[in-house]
């Protein structure tokens, strides 16, 4: 689409929160405090577009696609795709980062469409040619959640189309975990520990935020995939096809990559 035209701030009925249980979920508080700083400036532009650009290469998109950033954040990605010309609809469940986002995309004279919801409840159905879930993004759930997340991304999108999913590689994580790590960005101390639970698969971690006296401390539990898991996942949520690349440079994946790239295609 041309970027002159204006951003949007509709709402729409293709979302369900009725049922929604995220007040009660470990990710509201840790995305709601003092990570959302942290998070604005953990990524250059320059990245960013990288980022941008491998999303559209594995996803094969061209100008006029519509596409599903979901969880879409504060509108990183979100923003520079629509600037390519796909017609870009993200969903977010905090509010003030969707705020963030219609901001950028107003000043950039870009129309996103930018909607709250849990992406456990979006109801879109056949609307998408692609969707994308990416930094680590999927496995904040149960098990069951985390299919339902699947199942309704595949439900979304039209025959044929493609869902990207991005995020650490469990042989490489397991393998290379650190105890505990200390640092500052944006103004906010971080001290982040570790620990891996074979049992449930999950990264374990204790994060401890704190800037200017406040200080706050955050449980996070994320569910951890090899290849073999994430392509199961795919495949029982309703993609035919699953393709594995490694991240960043979308060849083969291999124990040596940080981070997998996992492309279901609907059949």
């Amino acid at each position: 689409m041309p970027t002159s035209r204006k951003a949007s701030h509709s709402s729409h009925p293709s979302l369900d929160t009725r049922h929604s249980t995220l007040d009660s979920d470990w990710f509201t508080g840790f995305f709601g405090g003092l990570y959302g700083q942290v998070l604005a400036h953990t990524f250059s532009h320059k990245q960013t577009l990288r980022h941008a650009t491998i999303i559209r290469k594995l996803l094969g998109t061209r100008r006029g696609f519509r596409v599903l950033d979901v969880p879409c954040g504060q509108g990183r990605l979100t923003l520079p795709l629509a600037q390519t010309g796909l017609e870009m609809t993200g969903v977010d469940f905090m509010a003030k980062y969707l705020r963030r986002a219609r901001a950028d995309a107003r000043q950039a004279g870009v129309e996103i469409r930018y909607l709250r919801g849990d992406m456990r409840r979006i109801e879109f159905a056949n609307e998408f040619h692609a969707a994308f879930c990416w930094f680590s993004s999927f496995g904040y759930f149960a098990d069951a959640d985390n299919l339902e997340v699947v199942r309704r991304v595949c439900r979304a999108l039209r025959p044929g189309g493609r869902f990207l999913i991005e995020g650490l590689y469990r042989p490489w994580y397991v393998r290379h975990l650190h105890g505990r790590v200390e640092e500052m960005r944006a103004g906010v101390r971080i001290v982040h520990r570790s620990r891996w639970d074979p049992r449930t698969q999950r990264a374990r971690d204790e994060w401890t935020l704190s800037r200017r006296g406040k200080i706050e401390k955050h449980a996070v539990a994320m569910r951890m995939f090899d290849g073999a898991a994430i392509r199961s996942l795919l495949r029982e949520g309703g993609f035919a096809t699953v393709q594995l690349y490694a991240y960043p440079s979308c060849k083969r994946l291999t124990a040596r990559a940080p981070c997998f790239m996992a492309v279901g295609t609907k059949e």
